[in-house]
């Protein structure tokens, strides 16, 4: 108990050290990202569908960088569910994986800590079991902060005060993949870190903020 004191403190903290310098230093206009929404439809073997998200998504997420689409490949029988949120270094207050999936109706029955490799770094996200439409499903989630992968807000919030004090922009993408347990939760894991290491070498492209501003 103890220790999530602390660690919400230190939450508290770095959000208002990182909202008071972004505010000493002025008015910064919000980043465009022009390439986000050209992120490919077509992964190698995986092919994309979009899928609408209704309005009070967009309004609980206060971006309009989001998408969400189910990918499929020939060698799985079920979709992945891929959800990108981006958002730049003005977005200090951010909400938490599971109340967001709470409010659209996704029960969470299980959390825990995976490590993986992406890019062949090791790297640790966070895994859910959760009750959605009446079955159950596997999701796997992470924050990619200009290369940073973390799960932890302070994280996020220190990466975005270092690239603050260097006097650079930044900005932090939320990556969201989801898909039914139909077999073991093994199995369904390693098709989701299939197309997980398929999609995450092309991020960079359409969500770093060195990338998106060099290419508009």
């Amino acid at each position: 108990m103890k220790k999530v004191r602390i660690r919400f403190i230190i939450v508290i903290a770095i959000t208002l050290l990182t909202a008071g310098f972004i505010a000493q230093i002025g008015y910064e206009p919000p980043l465009e990202n022009s390439r986000f929404f050209d992120f490919p439809m077509v992964i190698g073997e995986w092919k994309g569908e979009e899928v609408p998200m209704a309005g009070y998504v967009y309004q609980s997420l206060e971006t309009r960088y989001s998408f969400m689409r189910n990918y499929r490949s020939d060698r799985y029988s079920s979709p992945v569910n891929l959800s990108l949120v981006w958002f730049d270094d003005r977005m200090v207050a951010f909400h938490a994986p599971e109340a967001c999936l709470g409010g659209v109706g996704i029960n969470i029955v299980e959390k825990s800590p995976v490590k993986v490799k992406l890019n062949g770094r090791d790297c640790e996200i966070n895994k859910l079991v959760a009750i959605y439409n009446n079955s159950e499903h596997v999701v796997l989630y992470f924050f990619d902060v200009e290369g940073e992968i973390t799960t932890s807000q302070s994280v996020i919030r220190l990466n975005i005060l270092k690239r603050r004090l260097q006097f650079k922009r930044a900005s932090a993408t939320f990556v969201r993949i989801m898909a039914p347990l139909e077999s073991n939760e093994e199995k369904i894991t390693n098709e989701m870190l299939d197309f997980l290491n398929a999609i995450y070498p092309l991020l960079p492209s359409y969500t770093y903020t060195d990338m998106i501003t060099d290419k508009q």
